[in-house]
């Protein structure tokens, strides 16, 4: 629940009864088909359709008349980062009261009944930033779904508010040891990277934060981020535009404006590298290498997530063939992205045996420095680009995630389209990654956990493994390349 790199109100619709003219000027005025899309996606008939409602909601259509599935995807732009200490946990909470049915559907029974008849599940996931709502079905009863989420934000009813408590009780000491103690090695990771900032909170919150949230608080919550501005419908599927976006006028126009709610500012603290070791029972210990990095919405990005490509897509990586295969370290090992708009992680994790942590991080690290040090070959940045690619294209296949490309990327005032960001990712050079290896794999921005049972002995060997990356001012690409100017 803690990654997603891991797992509408107000009483009747004014603009329900709206006439022809005004839904055409919405659709004349969302219809944005991008050009200079590659052939393949021009083939596949590949048009992204925005519009926006009166009320502010943001409504995407992409149609893909060769599918035989369709989805509709709600995104909040709300999550744990909205919140404050006091707080936490109360946008996970909403979630899932959203799924305790509205005046409507009275119950959970009734609610999930009512889609599941429709040929759908509906599917709810809070992230650090956002919230998600989504369901998947036959495309002929696309209309009937926006019709059934619209009628779970209009008037949702808080019912069995006691109940639901105790199924994210559960939920929270999933992640908690026999004492009470955070152990997930990816939210210990947060907390000591953020701090007290809320991308250092859980997403799921305390238990006795959840023991005092009342039904005033969530309704609360709900009228202050759930409203059309902070929001973003998308359908993905063999669907009409016209037909979603008459859907979403009858069944969402209803929907207070509002605004979009900025979360806390993220402030930077960087400094020497920081260990926190949690002790855990277990015949392993989990490992994360974890490096601040810019944000999603930085011009850098996408360099960085080809750059983790290189590291660890598939078994033929620079990772799973380092950790892996050469040394027998780990079965399994990752380097993943949590992005977030102005700042993000990147996460280098293994579970590995007790004794053989330190050794695991210095092999680790080693690899890291190396992508500073010289650039990546043309054979690994191509193949990287390639498989990239290959993903973006299977896109068109999937209507699922058709809507979270999209929808994920309107929250954050991105375009995205698949064409463009194919092409953007085909003229990346080896140069850049360097560039951005040099920036982020920095000593200054490196945090390491380890939750499992190491002795003092072990956590001191771990201590100097750390080092292995080599001094916190090493400098930058940029920075190298200024000295080098400067001493010509």
């Amino acid at each position: 629940m803690r990654r997603g790199i891991v797992r509408e109100r107000h009483a009747k619709n004014r603009a329900g009864k709206r006439g022809g003219p005004e839904l055409a000027e919405l659709v004349v005025r969302g219809a944005a088909a991008s050009g200079d899309e590659p052939a393949l996606l021009q083939q596949t008939g590949h048009v992204v359709h925005r519009s926006t409602l009166p009320n502010g909601l943001r409504v995407i259509s992409v149609p893909q008349p060769h599918l035989h599935t369709a989805t509709l995807s709600v995104f909040v732009k709300v999550g744990s980062r909205h919140e404050s200490a006091r707080d936490n946990g109360i946008s996970h909470l909403l979630e899932h009261m959203l799924f305790r049915g509205c005046a409507r559907y009275r119950s959970a029974y009734l609610l999930n009944r009512e889609i599941e008849e429709l040929g759908g599940t509906l599917h709810g996931a809070t992230h650090s930033d956002s919230t998600l709502f989504e369901v998947s079905l036959p495309p002929s009863n696309v209309e009937r779904g926006i019709a059934i989420v619209g009628a779970l934000f209009a008037q949702p009813s808080f019912t069995d508010l006691a109940v639901e408590k105790r199924v994210v009780r559960e939920e929270i000491l999933e992640y908690l040891d026999e004492d009470g103690r955070e152990v997930d090695p990816d939210n210990v990771s947060r907390q000591l990277i953020f701090g007290g900032h809320p991308l250092g909170m859980t997403i799921t919150g305390s238990l006795h934060n959840l023991e005092r949230f009342a039904q005033s608080d969530l309704r609360a919550h709900m009228r202050r981020y759930y409203v059309a501005n902070n929001m973003v419908l998308c359908v993905a599927g063999a669907v009409h535009e016209r037909t979603v976006l008459r859907a979403a006028l009858q069944h969402f126009g209803g929907l207070p404006s509002g605004a979009i709610v900025p979360p806390q500012a993220r402030h930077s603290a960087r400094g020497a590298a920081r260990l926190c070791c949690v002790d855990s029972q277990g015949p392993q210990t989990d490992v994360r290498l974890s490096f601040t990095t810019f944000g999603a919405n930085d011009p850098r990005y996408l360099a960085l997530e080809l750059l983790v490509r290189v590291l660890d897509d598939g078994m033929s990586t620079r990772l799973h063939r380092r950790v892996c295969e050469e040394l027998g370290l780990a079965y399994e090992v990752f380097a993943t992205l949590e992005p977030y708009e102005e700042c993000g992680v990147l996460d280098v994790g293994a579970a590995v045996e007790h004794a053989t942590v330190p050794v695991f991080i210095r092999h680790a690290l080693r690899l890291l420095a190396e992508l500073a040090d010289k650039p990546v070959s043309k054979q690994e940045l191509d193949k990287a680009k390639r498989r990239y690619q290959w993903q973006l294209e299977a896109i068109l296949d999937d209507a699922q995630a058709m809507c979270t490309h999209y929808g994920q990327r309107a929250l954050l005032g991105q375009d995205g389209h698949l064409g463009a960001l194919r092409a953007q990712v085909q003229s990346t050079t080896a140069a850049q990654l360097r560039a951005v290896a040099s920036e982020i794999l920095q000593r200054s921005r490196l945090h390491a956990v380890a939750v499992g049972t190491l002795d003092r002995k072990q956590r001191q060997a771990v201590k100097r493994a750390l080092l292995t990356l080599g001094p916190s001012d090493r400098p930058s690409a940029r920075a190298r390349t200024r000295q080098a100017h400067t001493s010509s």
